[in-house]
């Protein structure tokens, strides 16, 4: 009998924690598409270095789901455009349904128990990624749709509040270029369900199925370029 042939393997969809791409990105890279389901990894530069690298050399691309992004397209077009100023993220949930690292976790036990909502963090998205690496994907995958703001330029809110105990707020504001006053500005807010205490609310799942499914793939890093066309 002869022995069994690997099978080839097309895509591996990564949803458990960013050490994954920061360990065996390159590994997966040189064998297989990568969907990232943890673009917070992705805000180190040395490890967003790498992966493109190693997709470049395996001839594969590196994918990143809208998940929690409402308007993600509408961000892109304006991006690529030049048409994008400002991209601001806002992410409300219970303090319970943090995860949060450093000085976040210490701000967090500073403000448990407080009955009104407390800002545990207001700043660029770099930083924040490695203090809650569970909790912002959608702030990451913005940074992923909006290249020319980036990590560095994409503006992120994260906000404790006790009065949403089984919800995930998501506010997006996009503010165009334009005069002072005059400018094109568009705010969404998506609130999702959640399981109290739960990291990921529940039509996160679909909407992450929904990109891994759909005709026109989610975002993907371009190993040549710095900026991220739709693929």
């Amino acid at each position: 009998m002869s022995p069994v042939s690997p099978r080839a393997v097309d895509l591996v969809v990564e949803v458990a924690h960013p050490c994954v791409a920061q360990q065996h990105g390159e590994e997966i890279l040189a064998h297989a598409d990568f969907m990232l389901g943890s673009p917070t990894a992705l805000a180190d530069p040395d490890v967003e270095r790498r992966l493109r690298a190693a997709a470049e050399r395996g001839g594969h691309t590196l994918y990143v789901p809208r998940g929690a992004l409402w308007g993600c397209e509408d961000i892109q077009r304006m991006d690529a455009a030049g048409t994008l100023a400002a991209l601001k993220v806002t992410m409300t949930k219970a303090p319970q349904s943090f995860r949060l690292e450093g000085a976040l976790r210490e701000r967090l036990a500073a403000v448990a128990g407080g009955a009104a909502p407390a800002v545990l963090y207001e700043g660029p998205v770099r930083p924040l990624c490695a203090l809650a690496p569970n909790n912002v994907n959608a702030m990451a995958a913005a940074c992923v749709a909006a290249p020319r703001l980036g990590f560095d330029g994409v503006h992120a809110r994260l906000v404790a509040d006790p009065s949403v105990p089984d919800w995930h707020v998501v506010e997006v504001e996009v503010t165009g270029v334009g005069e002072q006053g005059r400018a094109l500005r568009v705010t969404s807010a998506r609130r999702n369900p959640a399981t109290p205490g739960a990291v990921t609310g529940t039509a996160t799942r679909d909407a992450f199925w929904s990109s891994l499914l759909s005709e026109r793939p989610p975002l993907c890093l371009s190993p040549a370029s710095p900026v991220s066309p739709p693929c």
